[in-house]
Formats: structure tokens, sequence, C-alpha cells
């Protein structure tokens, strides 16, 4: 996976931004759930939380999958070969065999392992869920925002929706080839009484 190094040193200076527009306002993020109130002292990190990887399709109308679910730490969390043999609730839907890493910041969706190209279908909702196993200290996820300057896969701010648990990326409709890649920056918070302990397992 390439690191491009000024691109990342913009993007940890958007989030020095993001950090002190929420001292200012109370949240860290205004939008889809902006209600939780955080501060710096409440800024949490993924490294150690237990992460569930789901390929989910709406394109039927089973809602069985079967996740995979890691710690979070050094190295790659899900390799390729984990990724293309994660069992969707809709047995025909493609897996092609991304590799997604998750670091403290960011949840990166890499397809240079992929020969050929591909496209996911077109479907209400086509592609993976990222949810956190929860527990007395997981953190909650407070936003999601797509990368455009990192990412090459074409993704839009819409194509993710967010609780405090779960993350949905939809890939509907979009293509895909070995330059891919999709980074997803990710903001998360301690909470000491979580309201959503049992997040809504719907779409």
């Amino acid at each position: 996976m390439k690191i491009i190094t000024r691109a990342v040193l913009r993007k940890c200076a958007s989030l020095v931004l993001v950090s002190a527009l929420g001292l200012l306002t109370g949240c860290l993020y205004g939008g889809d759930p902006g209600d939780i109130q955080a501060n710096s002292s409440a800024a949490a990190r993924m490294e150690g939380v237990q992460l569930e990887l789901i390929r989910y399709s709406m394109s039927c109308d089973s809602a069985e999958s079967q996740g995979l679910v890691v710690n979070v730490g050094p190295g790659l969390e899900y390799p390729a070969e984990a990724v293309e043999g994660l069992i969707a609730n809709c047995s025909l839907v493609p897996s092609p065999g991304v590799e997604v890493h998750v670091d403290d910041s960011a949840v990166i969706f890499d397809f240079s392992n992929i020969e050929g190209s591909g496209r996911f279908p077109d479907a209400e909702f086509e592609g993976y869920i990222l949810d956190i196993v929860r527990n007395a200290d997981s953190p909650v996820w407070v936003a999601a925002l797509v990368d455009s300057e990192m990412s090459t896969f074409h993704a839009l701010q819409d194509d993710l929706k967010l609780d405090r648990d779960r993350l949905w990326v939809n890939l509907a409709g979009r293509s895909f080839d070995s330059n891919s890649l999709l980074r997803i920056e990710l903001y998360l918070a301690d909470v000491s009484d979580p309201r959503d302990a049992d997040s809504p397992d719907q779409i």
C-alpha cells in the first residue's frame, strides 16, 4: 500500500481543524450522529477495539451474513483472501479480494490485489459494514468522512452511513480495478455511558 506523505500531512492538519471546531461547538461533528458530546480528552483510538467486517447486499431478502471479527492492531486486519471468503447474505453477489486495513484514524479499502476490473451490482445497498463489537470500554464513532485526496475509488460522502457502533460503506454501482483505493477518515470518542449500547441491526 502506498503512503503519500504530503497528503497524510494535509489530512493531519484537517484533523486538527476538525478537533478545534469540535471544542468550539461542543461536538466533534455536526452530522449524524452529531448529538454525541465530545472534547479532546474524550478522543478515542481504534487500537485494541474488536471490529467485525460484514459483506452485505440489499439485492435479496435474506438478512443473514457471516462477518469476521478481529482485534484492531498493528498490521493488516483483513487480508484479501479473508475478505474474498466472507459469506454475504446474498450468495450471488461478488466479493472481490480487497484488503481492508484499520488504523487509529481511518479504514482503507485497498484493491491492489485485484486482477482485472469489476463492478459492484446496482442495489439500494451493496458493500461492507464495519461493526464495533460492543463492550464496556468500546469507543463510539462520531464521524466518517471520505478522504477525497488519497482515494482513487469513486465514492461520495452520501455512500457512508454511520451510527455509534456501525459504519455502512455503500459501493453499489461503483467500478474498481487494481488501482482503486478508498480511504475513510474515522473520528471516535470515549463515552462513559453510551446511550446506544444496543445498536439497531437494520440498515
